[in-house]
């Protein structure tokens, strides 16, 4: 990681924060190394945490604002939680149902599937027809009118639609808030409007955003608004570098055996297939053509083809970039998910 580059996209997230009136949360599940979290939490309005584990991170990093947000709860580890964080998201009307009811100073929420149409890849993709992410809004909307008192406590309205998005990504979301809640947002005292907001990118129009939000808040003064933009937290800080430990040749295809693995360093290569930038390589047709692969027995540890600039030698190293976001996290604990508890009977 490179620390001057990570001081920047702080800086311009704090400006944000302060130019509009929101307040930027950093996701414990995008990044989690506890040497920087104290700056990140020093210069961001505070965290969102999904576990006890993620809770214990952000409270040792001294995070202003906790947000907690999971498919599903445990009974007790919720108890345990619930006073220690500022706000809470519920995934479903059944822990609503369960949850909303006990007694406790942090405020309550519920996260809606607002099922908009856009291009998102489907692995990631929260707008599903069949995601568990949320509730389906028409049938919160229904449920709603039905029996209002159920949500009587209710004071926030959790949504995650977006992914790596522009400005276009906001208005499309605040354009369905407003149409579609008109009966609810009196009573609401916040909105998080969730993560894939692509603040930290260089084409990213703030001024537009400005804008918008300052448009909304004029129509709704009583409601603060939080994002969880994920990524852009650490967006262009970091590489992943590793070391060309042989290269054989296989049916004539040269093959480059690398000091790593997906199973172990690369799980998104792993489980969506995600094809990784690297230093030193073209999309078009070069004389140094390579496939890349770990170093485990797993014939599958395959990462993929590329066109390299110059040729491959034994020792050198290739370079992964943009590995910062949720690349460290997913081959440590994801969401703060404990690892399995081995027991010998």
């Amino acid at each position: 990681m490179e620390s001057a580059k990570l001081e920047r996209n702080l800086k311009k997230l704090s400006k944000i924060e302060e130019l509009s009136g929101v307040k930027i949360l950093h996701s414990l599940k995008s990044f989690n190394q506890n040497s920087v979290l104290p700056q990140i939490a020093s210069n961001l309005a505070g965290m969102s945490i999904s576990s006890l584990k993620e809770l214990e991170i952000a409270q040792k990093a001294k995070s202003k604002y906790l947000h907690l947000y999971a498919p599903a709860y445990k009974s007790h580890e919720l108890l345990t939680m619930l006073d220690a964080v500022s706000s809470i998201s519920f995934n479903s009307l059944t822990q609503w149902e369960r949850f909303s009811t006990i007694e406790s100073k942090t405020s309550m929420g519920l996260r809606i599937n607002p099922r908009l149409h856009l291009p998102i890849p489907d692995y990631c993709n929260p707008n599903l027809d069949y995601s568990r992410l949320g509730v389906e809004y028409l049938e919160f909307i229904e449920t709603y009118k039905k029996n209002s008192n159920n949500f009587k406590n209710l004071e926030g309205l959790h949504f995650h639609a977006l992914f790596q998005s522009s400005v276009e990504g906001i208005i499309t979301l605040l354009e369905h808030i407003e149409k579609e809640y008109q009966a609810i947002l009196p009573q609401l005292k916040w909105l998080n409007l969730g993560g894939g907001h692509n603040f930290t990118d260089e084409s990213y129009d703030v001024n537009s955003f400005l804008k918008i939000i300052k448009n909304f808040q004029s129509s709704y003064p009583h409601i603060q608004l939080y994002f969880e933009p994920g990524e852009s937290v650490v967006k262009g800080c970091g590489d992943f570098i590793t070391t060309v430990l042989d290269i054989v040749t296989i049916a004539g295809q040269n093959v480059a055996i690398l000091d790593t693995s997906i199973e172990t360093h690369l799980l998104d290569v792993a489980i969506v297939n995600q094809r990784l930038k690297v230093t030193g390589t073209q999309s078009f047709s070069t004389p140094y053509f390579y496939e890349l692969t770990g170093n485990s027995c797993l014939q599958g540890d395959i990462i993929g083809e590329y066109f390299f600039e110059h040729k491959l030698n034994i020792g050198d190293n290739v370079i992964f970039e943009e590995m910062m976001s949720y690349s460290l996290v997913k081959m440590t604990e994801f969401n703060g998910m404990e690892k399995a508890e081995f027991i010998l009977k």
